[in-house]
Order: C-alpha cells, then structure tokens, then sequence
C-alpha cells in the first residue's frame, strides 16, 4: 500500500507513526519533564514537516497562474 502514495503521503504516515509511538512511551514513563520535552519536539517535528512540504516543488497540473 505504502507504494502507492505520493513522498508526502508517506511523510504524513512516518509523522504520525512517530507521534503514536513517542506518544506511547511517554504515557509509560510519566514524568512532567517528559511531556514538556515530546511536546516541544512534536511541535518542531510537525513544523518541519510542513516546512518541507510547502517549500517542495509543486507538479504542474497544466493550469497557469
């Protein structure tokens, strides 16, 4: 299935898988220190992604500007 989706596509499912199992261990170890931290990262993780997205370049699609 993972072949059939777009870097993007796959770039959304690494992301979230991160965010699930990173979510998960921290759960496991509660510490406030720890949530501070996978917070922090999650929001630079997300924001790189979609920094990476946007700044990609886009497919024509036939259409001008």
């Amino acid at each position: 299935m993972l072949e059939r989706l777009d870097w993007t596509e796959r770039l959304t499912v690494a992301v979230t898988a991160v965010f699930a199992v990173t979510m998960a261990v921290t759960i496991w170890l509660n510490s406030a220190v720890l949530w501070v931290i996978w917070g922090a990262a999650m929001v630079v993780l997300a924001g790189s992604a979609l920094v990476l997205v946007n700044r990609s370049d886009r497919p024509s699609d036939g259409t001008a500007d």
